[in-house]
């Protein structure tokens, strides 16, 4: 690759060797894809700086979907824009209907799936911590309207608070100190990190420590039950309710001449796409080795159709700090990346 583009590395570049004026990335649309990319670009970014600051690098953004509608063919980028497109074909000519005399339809309906759809990742996140919607749901807070963001552990109690200045009220009246990554401990060590007797603090009781926990979902999820909220739906909408003894469903989403039964607004999104979905034909994408010849070209090489995006740096020193964070040699900063963040993971193949 270095022979092949020609310019040399490090302190021995010089871009007027280059042999291409677009140096193009052109990974699979998965994870793995992903991966590379990310590779390639940290040597880039490492030993062909200057390529990178020219402008001269380029990310080859092949389509994750195809869509065959009869004899009309095309090609979607990302999972986002077909669930999008699914979305709005299957919300033509529907209604929701409620056993309390509720309904939405229209544009009413429309808002209500946009509402829907940009909290759909928000409540997996959360309950991927643990943190069922039904359950934090008891927790919402009618006055303001909003659902508990910060959530305290104390020994083996816990308590929900909805800002910060709530839960420093708390910490403060009941005499707790607030777990910051062990910077107690980080702290009495010497630099040949044995540290001394005299140097190190009284122990602090381990049901005084407290440890606080910010669900940044929620405030997404929040946001969303502001916007439901004049549609005429709340919380109490997206969990099934105890409706012992009845046969007939809460919801009824009626399309022509079908209708579907729900029992909350979370099964809502993909009854909608579904219908959408039909008279469609669709072929996800895993690598470019699943594409033939005709169809790498067309989506991925020819120039009139494919998309390219140029690699810039905005930010040099995040854009350091980043690739020093994840590419490393120090493993603990990035086990600790991981962690932190391990639960926001939206696409993993395992």
């Amino acid at each position: 690759m270095i022979q092949a583009i020609g310019t040399g590395i490090g302190a021995d570049q010089d871009l007027s060797k280059r042999r291409y004026n677009k140096v193009v990335i052109m990974t699979d649309a998965d994870v793995d894809g992903s991966h590379i990319r990310t590779l390639l670009l940290c040597f880039f970014y490492r030993q062909m700086y200057q390529l990178v600051a020219g402008g001269h690098v380029y990310v080859a953004q092949p389509p994750l979907f195809r869509v065959v509608k009869g004899k009309e063919k095309y090609y979607v980028q990302t999972e986002e824009e077909m669930k999008t497109q699914m979305l709005q074909r299957g919300l033509t000519g529907t209604k929701l209907v409620c056993e309390d005399g509720r309904s939405a339809e229209g544009t009413n309906m429309e808002k209500l799936c946009v509402t829907l759809a940009s909290m759909e990742d928000a409540i997996i996140a959360m309950e991927r911590r643990g943190v069922s919607l039904r359950a934090h749901s008891l927790r919402f807070d009618p006055a303001i309207g909003k659902l508990p963001t910060l959530h305290l552990f104390v020994g083996n109690q816990d308590h929900w608070f909805y800002d910060l200045e709530q839960a420093e009220t708390f910490i403060t009246q009941n005499g707790l100190t607030l777990d910051t990554d062990q910077a107690a401990e980080d702290d009495s060590q010497t630099e040949d990190g044995t540290g001394s007797e005299t140097d190190r603090p009284d122990p602090i009781a381990p049901e005084k420590i407290a440890h606080l926990v910010e669900l940044h979902e929620v405030r997404t999820i929040n946001a969303g039950l502001k916007d439901m909220d004049p549609l005429g739906f709340g919380i109490d909408d997206l969990v099934p309710a105890d409706r012992t003894g009845s046969t007939t469903s809460r919801f009824e989403l009626v399309k022509e001449d079908n209708s579907r039964g729900l029992e909350d607004l979370r099964g809502l999104l993909p009854e909608v796409r579904s219908a959408g979905e039909k008279g469609l034909q669709l072929t996800r994408f895993k690598g470019l080795g699943e594409m033939n010849a005709e169809e790498l070209r067309e989506t991925t090489l020819d120039p009139a159709n494919r998309t390219l995006v140029q690699v810039n740096l905005p930010d040099a020193g995040a854009a350091d700090e980043m690739f020093r964070l994840l590419m490393g040699d120090k493993v603990e900063p990035r086990r600790e990346f991981i962690e932190k963040h391990a639960l926001d993971v939206r696409n993993l193949d395992v």
